[in-house]
Order: structure tokens, then C-alpha cells, then sequence
């Protein structure tokens, strides 16, 4: 057990594979996203207790209502393209052989393809189509902040999870969660 914590903090570099889920909704505008997909994380002790980490994800993305611009989610729903990358700054208070509790901030910067541009023609104006669209890609971020646990099976191999809680910066209301899980190798 004690070669367990030993490897903690002499491999003090990591590579975690996670599963994640990111769901947010807008209560002002019935709105909600739902987002799944894979994360690449590198991750690094700095001290004996802290850690920092970088990665990027990739994913489905669903929505259901509007998003700031008041586009519908479900228009050019097979075309979203939803990627991220995140940064991350951890503490670990409890540390055992087995296992690490954690709480964590993190800066999540995510992507997706969305309306860019509408134009709304009518009888005798340009482009007579009653609605015309432009598809751009829409960049929001965001701080988040939660637990972790990591869970040591060898001296190399871990599981971790997380459970986050923010904010995105859209202009308008949203609560925002974020949970995953993953696999890790260290080095």
C-alpha cells in the first residue's frame, strides 16, 4: 500500500482517458444542452498535494430550445461538431493508499457549429426566402468548480472522477454541470 502513495508523487505525471457528460439548461429560455463524449487529459503534480492538468475533448452535442442568438438546438442537429479543451488547477486535502479526494477548478473553453448569421426576406426584398442562415462556429467558456476522486488500482493505473459545477459565459442564464470518468496511466 505504501509503494501506492510512493508512485504518487515520484510518477508525477499523468494521461487520463475519461467518458464525460456536460448538461446545462436556461430556465429564462426553456433551454437545455446535453453534450456526450471522450477527454484526453495530460495532468502533472506540482507539489504533494497539488496538481495541474490540460485536454481536450470531442463529442455529441444535443439541445432542445434556444441558445443565445435564439436559434433552435434541433436545426442542423446532425451537424454540431462539438469539441473543447479545458484547463485545470486540483487540491487534494485526503490522500491514502488507495485512494485521493480532491476539489478542483477548471476553465472550459467548448465549440460548435451554430447559426452565425440571419436574414429574414420577404415578398419584394432581397432574397425573398422567408429565412436564410449562415452556419459559423460558436466558441463559449466557462469556470467550473467540484470534487474529484481518484481511486489507485496499481502503482501506474487509477480511476477518477469528477463532478463539477459552473457557469458559461453566455450572455444569459445557464447552470451548467459536468461529470466524467475515466482511466489514467502514470509516469
Amino acid at each position: 500500500m505504501v509503494e501506492l502513495v510512493h508512485a504518487q508523487h515520484e510518477k508525477q505525471n499523468g494521461l487520463e482517458i475519461s467518458a464525460f457528460r456536460n448538461a446545462g439548461n436556461s430556465p429564462d429560455l426553456e433551454s437545455t444542452m446535453l453534450i456526450h463524449g471522450i477527454n484526453v487529459t495530460y495532468s502533472r503534480y506540482i507539489f504533494k498535494r497539488w496538481n495541474i492538468g490540460a485536454g481536450f475533448g470531442f463529442g455529441d452535442f444535443n439541445g432542445r430550445g434556444f441558445n443565445g442568438l435564439l436559434e433552435g438546438f434541433y436545426e442542423f442537429s446532425d451537424k454540431r461538431n462539438y469539441t473543447h479543451y479545458h484547463i485545470r488547477l486540483g487540491f487534494e486535502p485526503i490522500q491514502k493508499e488507495k485512494f485521493a479526494l480532491g476539489i478542483q477548478g477548471e476553465f472550459l473553453r467548448f465549440s460548435y457549429n451554430g447559426i452565425s448569421e440571419i436574414i429574414i426576406g420577404g415578398p419584394g426584398l432581397p432574397g425573398d426566402d422567408p429565412r436564410r442562415v449562415t452556419l459559423g462556429r460558436a466558441h463559449v467558456s466557462g469556470g467550473f468548480f467540484g470534487p474529484y476522486g481518484i481511486f489507485n488500482i496499481s502503482e501506474s493505473f487509477f480511476l477518477r472522477g469528477n463532478y463539477l459545477i459552473g457557469v458559461p459565459v453566455l450572455n444569459y442564464d445557464w447552470r451548467w454541470t459536468n461529470i466524467s470518468f475515466g482511466v489514467g496511466y502514470r509516469f
